[in-house]
């Protein structure tokens, strides 16, 4: 491998700051004129860069703009349909290869590949005499690799549940370190991907370490490597494989359930025993409005007539009524007109009557809402609030699932009443009424057990970007979709067409630039 070279290329590697500035926090070396990556602090320059991907802005968009907006929980809100265009038309099933999403979610994610790919390359280079080109200790060599092979798999498994198949990448080589400049390569099959998902987060899992410091949250461990597998295997429903690793991030002791709910996306209580793993985010207190300005969610889904934010990510009713009478999740999920949340907006009760802005369904989600005393006086809309890709309640959910399809019912029961008691309600009945009411009932047929783990997937963790991807792996996104029916509104949704939109298109610029190497999903 010619490292000089790809020094040149590669200037979107970042140096880290000094140790009084978060790990994330990052200033630019720029070109070098020599090698420059030969040690171990060089080498987590590299790391640092696949890891800054994830808190892009449209990063973090990209993956409630699909997973929640594209469900029958929320919808996109904002001041018209044409505010984020893009949204609106993945809500309505009306995406195209030129959409702005689709392109979003590919390319930063295998800009992500990319940078953890180079890193990766850069730490097992050989010299003739076969020793590594660069200096380092063994066990913080393979933690670094493991890291940007977690991150690797991560950004697979996102790929191929947006897109189904396509072009894997395992060193910088294949691609030039930058995404799109070498697309000759075609399509690896659903199987070959998860089956490249997998080898990485084997790897990860055996050499990442089991706990780190809080001034490293955000870093990948080992739970968050056997959490992400566990996923892995649950989408392609190897049942016992998946029930199996659930019970390794379980019996590990690490992790358990916040006995209040709401503290899981508070900004004062973040990190606690339920995160696996979260995107991290660095406070800009200057509220710059570009890559790095810190946590976004607070901006793209606060009512901006309450003072900030635009509204996106509106619950609809058809969520809302999803929940039981005492469920505490409902009030921590959701701002209902005439509420007032301490600490945000002066603590004046929310309006959504009226303004140009208001939610269209007539709720705002409430989860990842930073208060005003919780966030830079001086930033309009900033924050260091990380976002939740796995904690621990969709462990044990999957677990239940899992166990349900293994023909273990005894071990899916206790972990869905695990999730159900956390949220005030009682433990699991077969002949409950409440199970009668459920969509997953009335509308699509399933057994009470089934019924009740995809429900509870529901209401637990609704508007995290999960339920589209859902629906879509349990074959129910049609028969949802064809009669959504949100108080006499559609949002678009019941144009979904079974066969085409279960997958994004592929962004045409791509398609285009490969000369016919790359195919386009169907109905694109």
């Amino acid at each position: 491998m010619k490292i000089f070279k790809k020094i040149i290329c590669f200037i979107i590697v970042f140096a880290s700051a000094s140790c009084s500035k978060e790990w994330l926090e990052l200033d630019q070396p720029g070109n070098n004129d020599k090698p420059y990556f030969v040690d171990a602090s060089t080498a987590f320059e590299a790391v640092i860069a696949a890891y800054d991907v994830q808190a892009w802005r449209m990063n973090v968009v990209s993956l409630w703009a699909v997973g929640s907006i594209m469900s029958d929980d929320a919808v996109k809100g904002g001041e018209s349909n044409g505010d984020q265009q893009g949204m609106y038309d993945c809500m309505n099933f009306n995406a195209t290869p030129n959409t702005d999403v689709p392109s979003w979610i590919w390319s930063d994610l295998y800009r992500m590949i990319a940078r953890a790919s180079f890193a990766v390359d850069i730490m097992v280079e050989k010299d003739p005499a076969g020793e590594y080109t660069l200096s380092m200790d063994e066990s913080l060599r393979n933690r670094y690799i493991a890291e940007c092979r977690f991150l690797r798999a991560y950004c697979y498994f996102r790929l191929v549940r947006n897109f189904g198949g396509v072009m894997l990448y395992t060193s910088a080589e294949d691609d030039g370190t930058t995404h799109g400049s070498d697309l000759s390569n075609t399509r690896a099959t659903v199987s070959e991907v998860y089956d490249q998902v997998e080898r990485d987060l084997l790897f990860a899992s055996q050499n990442l370490p089991a706990t780190i410091p809080l001034s490293e949250q955000g870093r990948a461990t080992k739970g968050a490597a056997d959490g992400l597998l566990a996923k892995t295997y649950l989408y392609q429903e190897k049942w016992a494989q998946a029930k199996a690793q659930c019970e390794v991030v379980m019996n590990s002791g690490l992790y358990g359930l916040e006995p209040n709910y709401s503290d899981v996306f508070s900004s004062a209580k973040q990190w606690g025993q339920e995160v696996v793993y979260s995107l991290h985010m660095v406070e800009d207190p200057d509220g710059n409005w570009g890559e790095h300005e810190g946590s976004w969610l607070s901006i793209w889904f606060g009512d901006r007539d309450m003072g900030w934010g635009y509204g996106f990510r509106c619950p609809t009713t058809d969520f809302i009524n999803a929940f039981e009478p005492g469920d505490v999740r409902l009030d921590a999920s959701v701002v209902f007109d005439g509420e007032s949340i301490p600490g945000t907006f002066g603590g004046a009760p929310h309006d959504f009557i009226g303004g140009s802005w208001n939610p269209p369904t007539g709720f705002m989600g409430q989860k990842y809402l930073i208060p005003d005393n919780e966030r830079p006086v001086t930033a309009d809309c900033n924050g260091n609030l990380d976002y939740i890709f796995l904690r621990y309640a969709d462990v044990l959910l999957m677990h239940a699932e899992a166990s349900m399809e293994s023909g273990d019912n005894v071990s899916a029961i206790n972990s869905l009443n695990l999730v159900r008691n956390r949220a005030g309600l009682p433990n699991y009945d077969p002949n409950s009424p409440a199970i009668s009411s459920y969509k997953e009932t009335s509308l699509l047929g399933h057994s009470p057990l089934k019924a009740s783990i995809y429900h509870e997937r529901r209401v637990e963790l609704g508007l995290e970007s999960d339920r589209f991807y859902d629906l879509v792996r349990w074959g129910d996104a049609a028969t949802v979709f064809q009669n959504f029916d949100d108080n006499g509104q559609t949002y678009g949704k019941t144009n979904y067409v079974a066969g085409c939109s279960e997958l994004l298109p592929i962004p045409a610029g791509d398609i285009n630039a490969s000369n016919g190497a790359i195919e386009q999903n169907n109905c694109y």
